[in-house]
């Protein structure tokens, strides 16, 4: 029924409900702009700083993280984008986000261990597309392994499930 009546809008009409929509909601916003731009102009800075509040912790250890929020916002901008390197650049910064929270809290949740492991595997997926499309990723991947190194000694075999991934996509155990 929906998509009927969206397909009978005439052009002024559709107009306005975008409108409407990204008056609703900073990110319902921040999405249409983004699958409106040239990738180049995407404002990669709004969902790295989503992403930092989705993985976010207060000085009172209190745990606000929200994985399910931060799939979503990296979700939105898949669809928004095709540029594989906008989608590392983000990834890896997921990546970063939540070596923090293990940083600061020590062990966590294994599901969260889980999840992080899905952010890394799907940065190190999106370098190696970055690659196919012509980009330059040495400083991408050289992120992707200092986040290895540093999850060596990490619990719930978080660091030696990082390494398999590793080696999985770049079939070494080098940065080269």
């Amino acid at each position: 029924m929906a998509k009927k009546r969206l397909n009978s809008l005439e052009k002024a009409e559709l107009i306005s409900l975008v409108k409407d929509m990204m008056e609703l909601s900073d990110d319902n916003e921040l999405f249409v702009r983004s699958v409106l731009m040239d990738s180049e102009d995407i404002e990669v800075e709004k969902y790295k700083r989503k992403i930092s509040r989705a993985l976010s912790f207060n000085k009172r250890r209190t745990k606000l993280w929200d994985f399910k929020e931060t799939n979503r916002i990296l979700r939105y901008l898949a669809k928004a984008t095709n540029d594989a390197m906008i989608l590392a650049d983000v990834y890896i910064h997921t990546v970063i986000e939540g070596k923090k929270i293990i940083e600061e809290f020590g062990d966590i949740e294994e599901r969260d261990y889980l999840s992080m492991e899905g952010f890394y595997e799907d940065a190190i997926k999106w370098v190696i597309v970055a690659e196919k499309q012509g980009h330059d990723i040495s400083h991408l991947k050289e992120e992707l392994y200092q986040v290895r190194l540093d999850a060596r000694h990490i619990g719930w075999g978080y660091g030696d499930e990082l390494s398999e991934i590793w080696r999985e996509y770049f079939g070494d155990n080098d940065i080269e």
